[in-house]
């Protein structure tokens, strides 16, 4: 809906304007001095502004000026008489969009109104894009030939076309992210823009801003209207990572967007609506989680749609060559052609890779590194925690009680944690940064150590 701003203190010409275009879907305030506008500007959001030159206030060149300080992205349209077209004209190059002389026919304002919204919508997601850009890394490519690879990608081909929500499923740093923007690159939204959270970066307080947005005023410090992030994704799609932390209270706030369309920003009294496809990721059990009263079940059963399970990196193995194939062009110096010697290849082979692509990503990156001028990646070359875990250096009775299916899962990625600890000296951050997590889920795991 088009949010037009009036100002005229012709009331019953602007009574006209705002009772046809209220037909057409226009959402119309009238005001009738400059005084009004300035303040109302500022507690609301309009797209379009149609000023008269003459106000009994303020001149209509300097309002435009005041507006457009104001709220940088409304577009301006000026209404003259006869007698002042060179100052329509002047307050044009000042940034106006458009001047029509009075009487106009409703009909040519409407149409006026309509190209300076596409303008000003246009405005609006070119400067989101840009602050957005600056939110995401830019991702790799999907690569991998094995049967479980294949399976996902014909899931993703299979779902992208339609608007379901889906659930990607899977251990940290498997890909998540890239299949939720391969679902995008495959849809009809493909052209509007890709936007991701991760629910568990924020807190409660700034996870809400940054999804909903906010109006000015709405709490201390919030001294202009912010969009949130589910404005910017609006016609796109809006992925949603670590959807399994995030508190209860928002989930009911995003339950009401997946059904409706439809959210509340912080201190405002209007319905924002947008048109979204979602896309949701965990690496919990959210089954689990519903049961265990974290997880909201309606909310589960409308975002499980659709889901898409991704194997961990120890289930593909065969895909290893690839990735390290790629990892090794993509951080290797420009024209430098790096390669694996046969004991890396075999470490390689045999690690447990709990960070999964995101860990052999690391390591290859910090390998292309240190290794320099040398064209062969050696074992020092590699981090320590690559000696120190994984199923081919487990030895004596630990190789045993695995055989024998003594070791659990959870009891493996325990003694890695352990190990890759030990090996930066107790460094957290470093010991996060080969498990390819973040340290906030590192400080999770290691309260069950």
């Amino acid at each position: 809906m088009i949010r037009v701003l009036i100002v005229d203190d012709e009331i019953q010409l602007a009574q006209a304007f705002m009772k046809q275009l209220s037909k057409e879907g226009m959402d119309v305030t009238t005001v009738a001095s400059g005084a009004e506008a300035l303040k109302i500007i500022g507690q609301d959001d309009f797209d379009v502004a149609v000023l008269d030159i003459k106000l009994p206030d303020i001149d209509g060149i300097d309002l435009l000026s005041k507006l457009r300080n104001a709220e940088p992205t409304i577009e301006v349209i000026m209404l003259t008489g006869y007698a002042s077209i060179d100052t329509a004209i002047r307050s044009m190059k000042l940034g106006a969009y458009d001047y029509l002389t009075k009487p106009c026919k409703i009909s040519e304002l409407s149409s006026v109104i309509s190209k300076a919204y596409e303008k000003k919508s246009l405005k609006d997601k070119n400067i989101l894009l840009r602050e957005h850009i600056q939110r995401i890394s830019i991702q790799d490519e999907f690569v991998g030939n094995s049967k479980q690879m294949q399976r996902v990608k014909d899931l993703i081909a299979l779902v992208a076309a339609s608007d379901t929500p889906v659930l990607i499923q899977g251990e940290t740093g498997t890909g998540k992210e890239l299949a939720a923007r391969a679902i995008h690159s495959l849809s009809p939204r493909s052209s509007n823009p890709f936007v991701a959270i991760n629910s568990s970066a924020l807190q409660e307080s700034m996870l809400e801003s940054e999804l909903f947005g906010y109006k000015k005023g709405a709490f201390t410090g919030a001294h202009n209207n912010k969009p949130g992030l589910l404005e910017i994704a609006n016609e796109g799609t809006f992925f949603v990572d670590e959807i399994g932390d995030m508190s209860p209270a928002i989930q009911a706030k995003l339950l009401r967007v997946l059904e409706n369309g439809t959210f509340m920003k912080l201190g405002d009294t209007k319905e924002t609506r947008v048109d979204v496809r979602f896309v949701f990721a965990t690496n919990k059990d959210l089954a689990n989680e519903v049961k265990e009263g974290r997880f909201r079940k309606d909310l589960f059963f409308r975002m499980n749609a659709f889901v898409i399970q991704l194997p961990p990196l120890r289930e593909k193995k065969e895909d290893i060559p690839l990735l390290v194939e790629y990892f090794l062009t993509k951080f290797a110096r420009a024209g430098e052609k790096k390669q694996l010697s046969e004991k890396v290849k075999e470490l390689i082979k045999g690690y447990y890779w709990p960070g999964n692509v995101r860990e052999l990503a690391n390591v290859i990156e910090r390998a292309c590194l240190i290794s320099m001028d040398r064209k062969e990646i050696l074992p020092e070359d590699l981090p320590e925690a690559i000696f120190a875990s994984g199923y081919s250096q487990i030895k004596g009775p630990d190789i045993k009680k695995l055989k024998e299916g003594g070791t659990s899962l959870a009891e493996l990625e325990i003694e890695h944690i352990r190990h890759v600890l030990n090996s930066v000296g107790g460094n957290k951050s470093k010991a996060a940064r080969i498990l390819g997590i973040s340290r906030k889920k590192l400080y999770n795991k290691l309260e069950n150590i």
